[in-house]
């Protein structure tokens, strides 16, 4: 699906900055019985509103398409691991986490940052739509949920009382369709003196 108009402020005045064309999705590598096969390609193309300066792409690929089967783990980056044990470490140092708190992220993978904040004996929740991913996570002790973060998925987890004091996403916004109902779950889904 193409939009017309803005992710954020839903102004029309989306200016061309870069056409790459139709390109194929990043990730999705072919099978050698595959290679045969027409692979599937969506426009890539890249335009700034005029209105609140936000940069972004046009086109809306399904986002069961992009992430049900998704075949990156964070994991597998050595830099990636160090970052994320350096960053739970000082939260839990400067924010006093413990046994009574959590700590929740949205795109959370393999559960790569969560595992830090568990190590350090603070509950975690993990939310990733990848289903073969949630279930490496879950494998590896980090509870999670196998759906997309949304304000309804926010008030059902406010309604349960799963209310974390930190909550990530990292490399989020990007994928999103929905930039202000992400935005808004998080609002909802955030403990009172929580931070994101």
């Amino acid at each position: 699906m193409t939009a017309a108009t803005c992710r954020s402020c839903g102004s029309a005045e989306l200016h061309s900055v870069l056409s790459l064309g139709s390109t194929p999705l990043a990730n999705s590598l072919l099978t050698e019985a595959e290679l045969g096969e027409p692979e599937p390609t969506y426009p890539l193309d890249l335009r700034l509103c005029r209105s609140c300066a936000l940069v972004q792409i046009t086109e809306t690929v399904p986002r069961e398409v992009l992430f049900r089967d998704y075949l990156y783990f964070s994991s597998f980056s050595d830099t990636m691991l160090r970052h994320a044990e350096e960053l739970a470490a000082r939260i839990v140092a400067e924010r006093g986490l413990g046994e009574a708190s959590l700590v929740a992220e949205a795109a959370s993978n393999d559960g790569y940052l969560l595992g830090f904040y568990r190590a350090l004996g603070v509950p975690v929740l993990g939310i990733e739509p990848a289903l073969n991913i949630a279930q490496v996570a879950e494998e590896r002790g980090i509870p999670t949920i196998a759906e997309f973060f949304d304000a309804t998925l926010a008030h059902r987890l406010a309604g349960e009382g799963r209310r974390p004091d930190i909550f990530h996403a990292h490399n989020v916004l990007a994928h999103v369709a929905d930039l202000n109902g992400f935005v808004v779950g998080i609002s909802i889904v955030l403990a009172d003196e929580g931070e994101a």
